[in-house]
This record gives C-alpha cells, sequence and structure tokens, in this order.
C-alpha cells in the first residue's frame, strides 16, 4: 500500500492537520484488527488495508490523525474509558462522514454528534448512562423490596433456603460485575484503543517523576555551592544555543496543535473547510494563469490519453456542420448502363464534408479533459472527414484521422502556455469546417475567423468572428463524474 499517497491525500483534504500527518509514524501491524495510535504512531493491518476502498483507507487514518491530532489520550485521564471513546469516536466519525468518507464497518455511528465536541459529547454519553443507571437501580430495588415481601410470606420454609437464595443473589451480582469490567476493557467502535491506557499511565508516572524531583531538589538555592550553580547556568545556555533553531520549528508545530485543541473538534473541522476552500481557490487561480504566464513558451511535451471511451454528443454536429451530411457511398444513375432493357446504376463514392479540428493542448488542460475533447471528435468523425492538430504557443501540425482507433492512438503535444493567434492560423482555407476546443483560458485572437470555438468551462469569451458554444458549469460537472463507457 503506498503510504505516502495517502498522506498528500489526507493534506489536501486537511490542511490543518499537516504538522500531525507529517510527524506521525505509519507502522504496519498484523496483529491488529483495523487500525490503532499511542498518540504518536499510527499502527494498521495492512491485510485488513488493502482489503477496503481508497475512500475507506482515507477515513481509516483520518480517523487516528484526529486522536492524535486533538490529543483524545490525555484528555482522556480521569474520564470512563468506554464513554470517552464512543463520544471521541462518534464526534470524528460524524464529521469525517459529513465530509464525503464512508465509515468502515463496526465503526461508531452517531450522525448527531457533529453537533458537539468530544467533551460536550462525553457529558451527553455520561448522563445517559447515569439515568439509565438509576433506572436499573429503581428496579433492582423493586426486586429487593418484592424478594423481601416473598421471604417474609415463606419465612417457614427454612433458614437454609433463604441462605441458598442469598448465595444466588451474591453470584449473580459478581457475574454481572465481571461482565461488566470485562465489557469496559473492550474496543469501541472499528479501530482499537488499548493502547491508550497504557500513554496515560505513562504520563502518569512521568508527572510523578517530576514532581518527587522537585521535591527532592526543593532545597533553598543559596545551600547550594556556586560552582553547581555556575554549572546549571553554563548548562542551562550552552543547551539552549544547540538547539535553539529546534525548539523555534518545535514550538511552532506545538503551538498549532494546541490551537487545534483549543479549538475543539467542531470548531476545527469548521475552520479546515475554510482552509481547504482558499487553498483549492488559491490553485484553481495558480493553474488559471499558468497559460497567461508562459506567454510565448512551449513545453512540447507528448502526452498519451488512455481509456478515451465514448459519450454521447454534446453537440448536434449533423445540423452544425456546413454541408449536407450524405453517404460514403450512394447509387448513381449518372452513368447507368442498359442491359436486356434493364438500367443497372453504379455504386459511386460520394464526398463528404472536410472538418480540421484544432484541440488546445495547453497547460490548463488536464487528461479528463482532453479526453472529452476527444470523445466529441469522435461524433463529429462519423458525419465529416476529420483532421485534428494541436496548439500551445506552437501548432504542431494536422493528423488525418480515419476511424476512431486513431483517435485512441492520438499523440498529444503541448503543456505549455495558450495563444490562440497560433490555432486560428493553423486552419488551411479551402476546409468547410473549422473547429477549436478550449477552455478558453487566454487573450482572444486578432485575427477574425469563421470558427466554431466548443469552450469547456465558465470562462466566457468574444472572439472577433464565428460561433462560440459553451459547456456550462453543469454539463463539465457531468462529465467529470461520468463513467467511460
Amino acid at each position: 500500500m503506498n503510504i505516502e499517497s495517502i498522506k498528500r491525500k489526507l493534506l489536501v483534504k486537511y490542511p490543518l492537520f499537516g504538522s500531525v500527518v507529517a510527524n506521525s509514524n505509519f507502522i504496519a501491524e498484523s496483529t491488529l484488527k483495523t487500525s490503532g495510535t499511542d498518540g504518536k504512531n499510527i499502527y494498521y493491518n495492512p491485510n485488513f488495508a488493502e482489503s477496503i476502498t481508497e475512500e475507506q483507507k482515507i477515513f481509516l487514518f483520518a480517523h487516528e490523525i484526529c486522536h492524535i491530532a486533538f490529543d483524545h489520550i490525555s484528555r482522556s485521564k480521569n474520564k470512563d474509558e468506554v464513554i470517552w471513546s464512543t463520544a471521541t469516536d462518534a464526534v470524528i466519525n460524524a464529521f469525517l462522514s459529513h465530509d464525503g468518507l464512508p465509515l468502515i464497518e463496526g465503526a461508531v455511528d452517531i450522525p448527531e454528534a457533529i453537533n458537539y465536541d468530544a467533551e460536550e459529547m462525553y457529558k451527553k454519553l455520561l448522563e445517559e448512562k447515569i439515568q439509565q443507571s438509576n433506572k436499573q437501580d429503581n428496579v433492582q430495588k423493586q426486586n429487593k423490596n418484592h424478594r423481601q415481601q416473598s421471604q417474609s410470606q415463606s419465612y417457614q420454609q427454612g433458614s437454609s433456603r433463604d441462605e441458598s437464595s442469598q448465595n444466588q443473589q451474591q453470584q449473580l451480582q459478581e457475574q454481572c460485575h465481571d461482565e461488566s469490567k470485562e465489557s469496559s476493557q473492550k474496543d469501541v467502535g472499528h479501530d482499537t484503543h488499548s493502547m491508550w491506557n497504557k500513554k496515560v499511565e505513562n504520563m502518569h508516572q512521568k508527572e510523578q517523576s517530576q514532581s518527587n524531583f522537585r521535591q527532592t531538589n526543593s532545597q533553598p538555592e543559596d545551600k547550594r555551592s556556586l560552582l553547581d550553580r555556575l554549572r546549571k547556568m553554563l548548562g542551562i545556555k550552552k543547551k539552549q544555543q544547540e538547539k535553539h533553531q529546534q525548539f523555534d520549528k518545535k514550538n511552532e508545530q506545538e503551538e498549532k496543535n494546541e490551537e487545534i485543541k483549543k479549538l475543539g473538534e467542531k470548531e476545527t473541522f469548521k475552520q479546515n473547510k475554510v482552509v481547504r476552500k482558499k487553498q483549492l481557490e488559491e490553485l484553481r487561480q495558480a493553474l488559471a494563469s499558468r497559460s497567461y504566464d508562459y506567454g510565448h513558451t512551449t513545453n512540447s511535451e507528448i502526452r498519451n490519453i488512455t481509456n478515451i471511451g465514448t459519450s454521447k454528443a454534446l453537440v448536434d454536429w449533423r445540423r452544425l456542420l456546413k454541408e449536407a451530411v450524405k453517404r460514403d457511398v450512394d447509387w448513381s444513375y449518372q452513368n447507368a448502363e442498359i442491359e436486356d432493357g434493364v438500367v443497372t446504376a453504379h455504386l459511386e463514392e460520394c464526398s463528404k464534408p472536410e472538418t480540421e479540428i484544432v484541440l488546445d493542448t495547453s497547460g490548463s488542460i488536464n487528461e479528463t479533459l482532453l479526453r472529452n475533447f476527444l470523445r466529441e471528435c469522435k461524433s463529429i468523425l462519423q458525419t465529416s472527414k476529420v483532421k485534428v492538430g494541436c496548439f500551445d504557443t506552437q501548432f504542431y501540425g494536422f493528423t488525418e484521422i480515419r476511424n476512431a482507433h486513431d483517435i485512441d492512438n492520438l499523440p498529444f503535444n503541448g503543456n505549455g502556455g495558450t495563444d490562440f493567434d497560433v490555432a486560428v492560423n493553423a486552419f488551411t482555407k479551402r476546409v468547410e469546417n473549422k473547429i477549436i476546443f478550449t477552455d478558453g483560458d487566454a487573450n482572444m485572437p486578432r485575427r477574425s475567423l469563421n470558427v466554431i470555438w466548443v469552450v469547456f468551462g465558465s470562462r466566457k469569451i468574444n472572439p472577433a468572428g464565428g460561433k462560440v458554444i459553451h459547456i456550462d458549469d453543469e454539463q463539465l460537472k457531468r462529465l467529470l463524474t461520468k463513467t467511460d463507457r
């Protein structure tokens, strides 16, 4: 399994957890059922991870990242373990599910937890447990009163029977206690929290050790020798100088982590959406300006697009293309022969309209968009002779297309800037139909030419000549989510 790929996806989806993702060790551990964390490392069963979908993998590791980021282990101190585990899992899973990640089988699923922080959810679940416990106590009291009444009515049956009944009740109570104790040791949800107790115990021991050290070394400073005090001062100063940069970096990370803890789960996920939206907008703007910034440069890279497939045409090309559509062959009587009184027509080829298509293969055109350009080319091929060429800031020449197989194997040059003057100048004069497929992300050409502009995306263009067909965002969204057929 590609852990680095998982980390990259986590960083994109949850940028606020960046330092946690970067500093956590992802360790394969086949003895685990699914996954778990000790507050620093993330452990996972590789066989289980391989058995689930890519989105579930993101959920699996995002869940553990959240336990670390929100310091759920340290915050479990002095709390009911089962209720705290349930509360933290419920809140995490509610937010991850709201972000579109599918829950793993067995995961705690309380949708209303999205309205709570972990502490708030813990308080709610604890109150519910207390109420349930009070109900059970009332039932037990009623049962006890009923038993006492029954015992007073049947006292003639002898004290030995009373003693036997009491022994049975005691055994039953011990059994219930053992079952309750056993259940509290079981994991809650899909992942294990068994490492949490050890981490809390280590924290307690460390705190106790520090407390003992302070008590042991609490004598007045003036009782220490001057030499000891100088050594201490010089030692601290030297250590600070050696680790100054490391401390700065660590402190910065700790400040970010502390800020996440202070915000709580609810506010952190809210802020993460804001940050992620901002980053995506910045990326979109960077891509949008990429072709413009390139100016007159070209990368001349060659891309091979696979799995092009076909789809229903977005444009009615039969009506749009100029020449009336004719079959490749037709029965012609122009040179018909008469033999034995029978007129015999000849099967002759009839001309098709010719279409030149220029594809925008600049840096702003990704493979998904280019794949959809090519599907439209296949639709055009059914009604016209077709030649296809590519351009960015340079035109790379036309290739004659005879069938869909030629399109599937067509190499695509480009990945540089965008120059529409190059595109319109690429067409030959005699061709009937001229088409440009693009995202429209560049300045319009100076030359006026009768061209069909097919623009994918939200950018509106106004060329000096020709016809513009916009494939709007809704159509584009359907294209991007549609499965190839």
